[in-house]
């Protein structure tokens, strides 16, 4: 399952992929957390919260790149969170509240 997650990231040369690799990575940290059995949906956003403010302090090494967490980053990093949780059967999960934190 990881090794499509943020693809169209790393097709698209505007973003670096020394950093979509450390999104990658905090995406899949976020999928371990999520894995677990009896999560609440208070414990899933909790998880998104603190991945998506990690990804927020990244903004500047991306801009310090001639790039940004852009709209289209911002829909593909929260889609790819969005099918973490529902393979992980949470189907009422919203999606914006998942990612409501960013700043990108």
């Amino acid at each position: 399952m990881f090794q499509d997650i943020l693809l169209p990231m790393y097709d698209d040369d505007y973003y670096p992929d020394i950093l979509v690799a450390e999104v990658k990575a905090l995406i899949e940290n976020f999928a371990k957390k999520v894995d677990k059995t009896d999560l609440s949906e208070t414990d899933i956003y909790q998880f998104a919260n603190k991945t998506v403010s990690e990804i927020n302090e990244m903004k500047p090494q991306f801009e310090d790149l001639d790039s940004s967490l852009d709209d289209t980053a911002a829909d593909y990093i929260a889609e790819a969170m969005m099918m973490i949780v529902q393979d992980a059967g949470y189907l009422d999960i919203e999606m914006e509240e998942l990612v409501s934190s960013r700043e990108w």
